[in-house]
């Protein structure tokens, strides 16, 4: 089978780029991949063929508005499967839906001070080429990395194919409970935490929660809260030392190595008002903690309340998140508890396991033409 991927970004750090890269390795071994992509970082990939798309990277829309005309064109007709990334391409029969931005939107209306100008210039620009997109996919197949997704791609985009629904995949031996005794102390040394304080770790997007958590904090006695994220701290930093918390939060800024972040934290929080998936949620359940995840995120749907995870069910609400926050830290023992039953969860969604999903979906659609 001679598939073709179409992406923004080939790379194994993160979101879709991380998704095509496990796929498009594994499948190589088997069958020609061709990869379509504007920045590429091989990182010792084998058996694949890489192919540059242009495109004007000024800022996020520029950068997915040039991208698509040439990744539309580039790859010839000789593909069985053409597997685009939303709206990385208008031609192809796999679509994987990554996140439906109109959704996106309008959680952010929720948060204080609502999407900025240029999230709304986005939202206008992205809406109309997903929609575009979504409609036209009639003789091939949609994947949606949750029921989430999967719901709003037909809420918003009336989309007529079928949807796959096939949860990410997690790294399984990258991220586990033995890292606990490996890094734990270290880190925690590193980063000023005593043994027997809960550390509550937010990684990712600060706008997917920071503010609620900050505000939640507020409300217990005890406890340190440890910011992960590439985004500006400023005004999170503000919050927390108005709320009198300045030495009860820490911001760590990005990092390549959040393995060793999951470690050494007691849980980890996801209050966001939207998360398509959520890697980050998926990826600390394998270590073994406890999660506390807004039903708003798309890896809520790995969670059964009170037994492998806390779900909170109003966003918008400080006072949940903090009592969900509380009756961790007054009760490891059951915190350690839930831990080990979400990592029991998370086991059988290898990407292999993704990868054969995918491949079905694959031999369906080129069955049916």
């Amino acid at each position: 089978m001679r598939i073709a991927y179409l992406v923004h970004d080939y790379h194994r750090a993160v979101g879709h780029s991380r998704y095509v890269a496990e796929l498009a390795s594994r499948f190589a071994k088997e069958h020609e991949v061709h990869v379509f992509a504007n920045r590429i970082e091989r990182n010792g990939a084998s058996g694949i063929h890489f192919h540059t798309v242009p495109a004007w990277r000024a800022n996020a829309l520029t950068a997915v508005v040039t991208f698509a005309l040439p990744a539309t064109f580039q790859p010839d007709r000789k593909f069985d499967i053409i597997h685009s990334q939303g709206f990385c391409g208008f031609r192809g029969n796999v679509f994987t839906g990554h996140i439906c931005n109109r959704a996106w939107h309008l959680a952010l209306e929720k948060l204080e001070g609502g999407p900025t100008y240029r999230e709304r210039i986005f939202d206008a620009v992205a809406t109309a080429l997903e929609h575009t997109v979504y409609r036209s996919v009639r003789h091939g197949a949609v994947v949606a990395i949750s029921r989430r997704v999967a719901e709003d791609l037909v809420r918003y985009y009336h989309c007529p194919a079928p949807i796959h629904v096939i949860h990410h995949g997690v790294d399984l031996e990258l991220f586990r409970p033995a890292n606990r005794q490996r890094w734990r102390t270290e880190m925690r040394a590193q980063y000023g935490f005593r043994d027997d304080e809960t550390v509550f770790l937010f990684m990712g997007d600060m706008r997917k929660g920071a503010m609620r958590s900050i505000e939640a904090l507020s409300k217990l006695e005890r406890g340190r809260l440890w910011f992960v994220s590439r985004s500006e701290t400023g005004c999170y930093r503000a919050k927390a030392d108005e709320a009198g918390l300045g030495d009860r939060v820490v911001f760590a800024g990005p990092t390549d190595q959040p393995q060793k972040f999951y470690a050494a934290a007691d849980a980890f929080v996801l209050p966001s008002p939207y998360d398509a998936f959520g890697m980050v949620v998926s990826e600390a359940m394998a270590t073994g903690l406890p999660v506390i995840v807004s039903r708003e995120a798309g890896a809520s749907e790995l969670i059964e309340h009170g037994q492998n995870g806390l779900l909170l069910e109003d966003v918008t609400s400080a006072e949940e998140f903090a009592q969900h926050m509380r009756s961790l830290a007054n009760d490891p023992a059951w915190a350690a508890e839930l831990g080990r039953k979400a990592r029991n969860t998370v086991e059988p969604m290898t990407w292999d396991a993704v990868a054969a999903e995918t491949m079905r979906v694959y031999r369906e659609v080129v069955n049916s033409n």
